[in-house]
């Protein structure tokens, strides 16, 4: 059934795949490829909430709420994505309790993520919000120490600063050992100093 429904779509990097405030008529899976979720703010500054890597379900809360997007998806890096029809994959779930408790389980997942990230951009200064994001890339979203696709721009918008106190704090992590700069990316050099600062920032 939803195969029968599903079109695929490439992106190039940079580019919106939905946008927040639109309707939302299709769950998004990302095939190869990196994509942000953010909230774009009257302000016109935006707010990193996660990345998404192949196979995550994209959709958020409107699926269940009112079918509008709440956030905005974009290609970090060049990337094909499979649009999947939103009554189609409702009425799987109906069918499919398994896969209906599948589903919900990485909704929770990743508003459980966004729990956390709200509270680090709260109660953490600045260094402590930039280590909790090397973190959080470095484990959950490339699974090795090297960081890479990442602008100063997204480091500034995952951690609510602005790019100049990023760039200030990346820097100061870099004289201290913390980080390097690679081909393209960040190497994490000493991530138990990271965790530290994390912790107590």
């Amino acid at each position: 059934m939803l195969n029968n429904v599903r079109l695929e779509v490439s992106f190039k990097a940079g580019e919106i795949i939905y946008k927040q405030g639109t309707p939302l008529t299709h769950i998004v899976i990302i095939n190869n490829g990196l994509g942000k979720i953010y909230l774009e703010t009257e302000q016109e500054k935006n707010l990193i909430l996660n990345y998404t890597k192949p196979y995550h379900l994209n959709g958020g809360i409107g699926v269940f709420i009112d079918l509008r997007h709440h956030s905005s998806l974009s290609a970090v890096t060049d990337c094909e994505a499979c649009f999947i029809e939103i009554s189609t994959f409702r009425e799987v779930l109906r069918l499919n309790p398994s896969f209906m408790e599948a589903c919900i389980k990485e909704f929770a997942q990743s508003v459980q993520h966004t729990y956390h990230q709200f509270a680090v951009l709260t109660q953490k200064n600045m260094e402590g919000r930039m280590a909790e994001s090397l973190l959080y890339l470095s484990d959950v979203i490339f699974g090795n120490d090297y960081i890479e696709h990442i602008s100063k721009q997204d480091l500034a918008e995952i951690t609510a600063m602005t790019k100049e106190s990023a760039i200030r704090v990346l820097k100061e992590f870099k004289d201290d050992g913390v980080i390097a700069n690679g081909s393209g990316g960040l190497e994490i050099l000493d991530k138990t100093a990271l965790k530290q600062i994390a912790h107590y920032g």
